[in-house]
């Protein structure tokens, strides 16, 4: 029976709406958060290359843009990090069309794995294609069997915002937290990207 690991990485602004503006150009407003992509390949332990891996259709989520006034501030939280006024309905949708040099996985390989996969994203909104910085991440997930279980590492890189969570098998492994980081969307334009590397773990 084969041994198929999913391999989820999530990618989400963890209020209803980001509220935003560049602080020199006055590029932004209000959009929706939420999961912007959440790839999760399948790999299957018991074959070797790239044939282990399969992959379910790649796609980013909807964006929406609201009213300024329709974006709501929390007591407690970053000025960006809004909810949505009861009944707002959206001034303008578009849904960034998937490529393979935006949001793609590939299989690669990493030191010590017997099976190693590559996500990389490189999109940003569509309602503000001209001014808007990339979400950005190049991570590696690398697999094996280990003493009748599964071992995995992960070495990459992201940006400071949104989430970044990497889940194994339904198992969370990664987590970034752009709140708890002090993190806002400014940190897109960052030029140094957030370094990962967790050493191999038993899953």
């Amino acid at each position: 029976m084969p041994t198929n690991v999913i391999v989820k990485l999530t990618i989400g602004i963890p209020s209803a709406v980001v509220l935003y503006r560049d602080p020199l150009f006055g590029a932004g407003g209000a959009f929706n958060g939420g999961t912007k992509c959440a790839p999760a390949p399948i790999v299957d332990l018991d074959k070797q290359g790239a044939a282990a891996l399969t992959m379910p259709p790649l796609g980013w989520g909807t964006t929406n843009r609201y009213e300024d006034a329709d974006a709501v501030l929390i007591t407690g939280k970053p000025d960006w990090y809004r909810s949505l006024r009861s009944g707002a309905t959206p001034t303008a949708t578009a849904t960034l069309a998937r490529s393979p040099d935006n949001l793609e996985v590939q299989w690669t390989q990493l030191t010590g794995a017997t099976h190693a996969l590559k996500f990389t994203v490189n999109g940003r909104n569509p309602l503000l294609p001209e001014v808007a910085p990339d979400i950005d991440a190049e991570i590696i997930v690398g697999l094996r069997k280990q003493g009748g279980g599964i071992q995995f590492a992960i070495d990459g890189k992201h940006d400071g915002f949104p989430n970044y969570t990497l889940e194994i098998n339904g198992k969370q492994v990664y987590f970034w937290d752009c709140v708890a980081r002090g993190q806002d969307p400014s940190d897109l334009a960052d030029i140094i990207l957030q370094k990962v590397k967790v050493g191999w773990t038993t899953l």
